[in-house]
């Protein structure tokens, strides 16, 4: 009875290490930047075989949601509209609308999240879809990658592994939805000029799998400022075909 005794409190206090241990792990996964109210950006995007694509990037902060949350606004004129609502404490998704014209015709959607699940309605060629998707509590959605990594944990210069949806887009197949497993790893600092400017960089390698593919098979970096909230700088793959860079820097907002 003795060492049964003992053994439940060793037993309870595992189960709370457990816990503890693990709402540090998420919580420590992206965090909030404090980008000032206001921010605005112009990046260009080229890709290969394609018209660059200029965007006019946004950042507001705001209660609407009932917390706080950053409203960001990406405006490329006809090319592309969107509007991403993210908690400010660890950048997830809450809601996102995206209207873009493709070379196949015109892609709208929306985007949910509550708890566990991700709700989309996509409209292509006439076409409306619903999705239901599982959406993990450390799981992040890769349209908005370029933004919730300004809150890399950068002063601890390692990786971290949240689990991310891809971007949705026409056509693709249901399981393309499914949670990848990521790796976004800190790789050093470097100084990087874009037409923006030169700008002293972190520069951060992300990567993914899932169950149907193990292993995507190039990787993906970005550049933030050193300095804090980490503006985003530059992107690329790992052959350089797609490369998003910062244009022209508007307002760094107020405080």
């Amino acid at each position: 009875m003795r060492n049964h005794s003992r053994t439940i409190p060793i037993l309870l206090l595992s189960l709370l290490m457990v816990i503890l241990l693990g709402t540090e792990t998420f919580g420590a996964i992206f965090n909030d930047p404090n980008v000032p109210d206001g921010e605005q950006f112009v990046w260009r995007g080229i890709m290969p075989d394609q018209e660059p694509i200029v965007s006019v990037v946004t950042w507001r902060v705001s209660g609407g949601e009932g917390r706080p949350v950053y409203e960001i606004t990406t405006d490329a004129g006809e090319r592309k509209q969107a509007k991403y609502i993210i908690d400010k404490s660890d950048l997830r998704l809450i809601h996102t609308h995206v209207i873009e014209q493709t070379s196949e015709g015109k892609f709208e959607m929306t985007i949910t999240v509550r708890d566990d699940r991700q709700y989309m309605v996509s409209e292509f060629e006439n076409k409306t879809k619903d999705k239901d998707i599982e959406h993990q509590p450390d799981g992040y959605n890769g349209i908005l990658l370029p933004f919730y990594l300004r809150g890399f944990p950068f002063d601890k210069q390692g990786e971290v592994k949240p689990k991310i949806t891809v971007p949705v887009l026409p056509g693709k197949p249901l399981w393309v939805w499914k949670m990848w497993n990521s790796k976004v790893k800190f790789m050093g600092a470097e100084k990087v000029t874009v037409p923006a400017g030169t700008f002293d960089c972190y520069k951060l390698e992300v990567s993914a799998s899932n169950w149907a593919i193990r292993r995507v098979t190039s990787e993906y970096y970005f550049w933030y400022t050193k300095e804090p909230p980490h503006r985003f700088v530059r992107f690329q793959d790992k052959d350089g075909d797609n490369i998003t860079e910062l244009l022209e820097i508007r307002s760094t907002g107020k405080n």
